[in-house]
């Protein structure tokens, strides 16, 4: 398997997509980030719907997954105590097995079907039913017990192991079964192949290295190939543990293991032993809570989260502290250089004598960073009916309290699942969903096909969770006046999309969108139309003229614009955001705001540059420099001097981002 990240050609966002998602994120990032939404997965669901477990489809769908901007990954972990590890497997892999000899290449012509026909039988599931439980026990694959279970060879039927297990090299031209792509009439592939020997149990098929070090190396090199200022975002696991059943009964619920887990194979140790320094834990939190003159208020401003959505106490010392508060992304990614967060899931009771308490300064505990709401309902087109969090009568956010809220499957609710489905309502109810400032979470298979397979409708449903730029913006205007395309540079929320916002010409007079000081979902419009430039003069005290920065926030601007019956005559509310500065890198602040990528960009439109986000070579720099500098001044009575060198005080050298 590639360990590498490796997505399909597509898969990545392109223009406009990445300058939505990259100016959406730049809004929120100084935001706590329980009240940041974005979009979650079930491993499963996505990369394993056909009980098929291989190590290269895995890392092309969890690099499909990362590229079209999932966020949030939920994982199935089964502890194979046979073999003291995690996998991915749901079945227990014999020890035998790892031993055995690897099928030699077979041709077509060489090798009789009864030789594969007689090792496993199958009965096929319907390929329409894709909601996926963690253990699929129901199963109906039935194994041929007159047959013994063999290692298939050319021109030998193997010896008699076990009636419920086989080793099967499988090609990937073979004919359709519940079990994927197998038997019968498929080359064995030679040892050379990059895929792995496969083992069948019962009806899960199995490669021997579907562990956890497959998900590991691929999400450890996809946060070194994005660290830096234009790409890295949050990232959040979820795990359920299971134990794995025993390969003698594989459809049968696994037994409570006499082998837990050692000090060494817990999930907080594994996870720290390859993402310590990226690994925002509980312990960071605390300490972060317990005094925030030694944490959030020792960065720079535009690092620290602004303090609307939480509240703070001091004590005799003056020594501020929080006990609902959150850091911004801004603070852990560039401050803190910090990008994943672990969390427990569901756990099986068979695990429920896990040592849990070693983890928890590494793991936080269930539900404290993934908020599942129960109490949503949605029409068959997607409306949400209840459990937004959009209110009517209030602007309070401690009567607004959407803290990590998340959405789970909805019950009644038509997923599309079979090859055919209508994926249009799943779609809407993603993002009236976001707009409610709920973190949408896909618990399907979507159109029976798995993203390595088909990642465009796992990318559709991402894309609809952006809740700011309506499709197909921020687009670039061109214009033989080139006059006339420099004022397409400011944006607008537009009442007739749903509160999406469009570029619009900076010069023309609307009406402008201004937030209460201090209350992130209290909005106004202005009483008269005016420009972009002067729309911060026309919000009334104690308003100030401002861009939404939340999904929530988004939704109630609109809510305030649709309210103020004004007459918009088609146009949208100005909003504080613009590319006057750099094209394609929008920032609030109006119009004299600043492009804070300016010094990585070689020219204007260029936001491919890369801004690294480690400050390895900004210090390099600083170090030549320094080192120039103090040779040159020696040089009169040859002496040198040695320099030690220092970080910056927030940690970092080099360009901040807008906030």
């Amino acid at each position: 398997m590639s360990e590498n990240y490796s997505p399909n050609p597509g898969a990545e966002p392109r223009s406009p997509w990445d300058i939505a998602f990259l100016s959406q994120r730049d809004l929120g990032l100084r935001i706590p980030i329980n009240y940041i939404t974005s979009p979650g997965v079930s491993f499963s669901a996505a990369c394993f719907p056909r009980r098929r477990y291989e190590d290269d489809d895995s890392g092309d769908c969890l690099s499909n997954l990362l590229a079209v901007g999932f966020r949030r990954f939920e994982i199935d972990l089964y502890w194979d105590q046979g073999r003291n590890l995690w996998s991915f497997c749901p079945v227990e892999i014999p020890a035998s097995i790892l031993n055995s000899p690897v099928p030699a290449a077979v041709t077509k012509s060489s090798a009789p079907e009864s030789q594969s026909l007689a090792t496993l039988t199958v009965t096929p599931t319907s390929s329409g039913d894709s909601t996926l439980e963690a253990r699929q026990a129901t199963a109906t694959a039935s194994v041929a017990t007159a047959s013994s279970s063999s290692i298939l060879s050319s021109g030998s039927s193997g010896s008699a192991t076990s009636p419920t297990l086989s080793v099967l090299a499988i090609a990937s031209n073979g004919t359709e079964t519940s079990l994927g792509t197998a038997l019968p009439s498929i080359s064995i592939l030679p040892p050379s192949s990059p895929n792995r020997p496969l083992v069948a149990v019962g009806p899960y098929v199995c490669t021997t290295t579907i562990n956890l070090s497959t998900f590991t190396s691929q999400l450890l090199d996809y946060i070194q190939r994005t660290e830096n200022t234009l790409q890295a975002n949050m990232l959040f696991v979820y795990f359920n543990i299971h134990a794995a059943a025993s390969d003698a009964n594989p459809l049968s619920s696994a037994l409570t293991p006499t082998n837990l887990p050692s000090p060494p194979n817990l999930l907080g140790s594994l996870f720290a032993a390859n993402f310590s320094e990226y690994i925002y834990s509980p312990s960071n939190l605390r300490s972060d809570r317990i005094n925030l003159n030694a944490s959030w208020y020792t960065v720079a401003e535009r690092y620290r989260p602004i303090e609307d959505y939480y509240k703070t106490s001091s004590n005799e010392y003056s020594a501020v502290s929080t006990e609902d508060g959150w850091p911004s992304e801004s603070f852990v990614e560039f401050s803190k250089s910090k990008r994943l967060m672990l969390s427990w899931g569901n756990v099986d009771p068979q695990m429920n004598g896990y040592n849990f308490a070693a983890d928890e300064g590494t793991i936080f505990e269930r539900g404290y960073i993934g908020n599942v709401l129960t109490n949503l309902t949605a029409t068959s087109s997607g409306q949400l009916t209840s459990g937004c969090f959009l209110r009517d009568n209030t602007e309070d956010l401690s009567q607004v309290n959407s803290s990590w809220a998340q959405e789970t499957t909805l019950q009644g609710f038509n997923y599309p699942t079979s090859p055919s489905a209508d994926i249009i309502p799943l779609m809407n109810l993603t993002t009236n969903t976001t707009n409610c400032g709920i973190s949408s979470f896909l618990n399907v298979t979507l159109l029976n096909s798995t993203t390595q397979e088909n990642y465009r409708p796992y990318q559709n449903f991402s894309y609809s969770s952006i809740w700011s730029w309506a499709p197909n913006e921020p687009r670039n205007y061109t214009s033989n006046d080139a006059s006339s395309e420099s004022l397409f540079r400011c944006a607008t929320s537009n009442l007739n999309l749903g509160g999406r916002w469009v570029v619009a010409d900076c010069s023309q007079k609307y009406y402008a969108a201004c937030r209460a000081n201090q209350q992130p979902y209290n909005w106004t419009i202005t009483d008269y139309p005016i420009s972009y430039s002067y729309a911060r003069q026309a919000c009334p005290d104690s308003y100030a003229f401002a861009a939404p920065r939340t999904a929530l926030e988004n939704s109630y601007l609109t809510q305030a614009m649709r309210l103020s019956r004004r007459d918009y005559d088609g146009h949208g509310t100005w909003v504080d955001f613009n590319d006057l500065d750099t094209r394609s890198c929008w920032v609030t602040g109006g119009p004299n705001a600043t492009c804070p990528y300016n010094e990585s960009l070689s020219q204007a439109d260029d936001l491919k540059k890369r801004v690294i986000l480690v400050p390895t070579v900004a210090a390099i720099i600083v170090l030549v420099i320094t080192a120039l500098t103090i040779f040159s001044k020696a040089a009169g009575n040859r002496k040198t001097r040695k320099r030690i060198r220092k970080r910056a005080d927030n940690g970092f050298v080099y360009e901040g981002v807008p906030s």
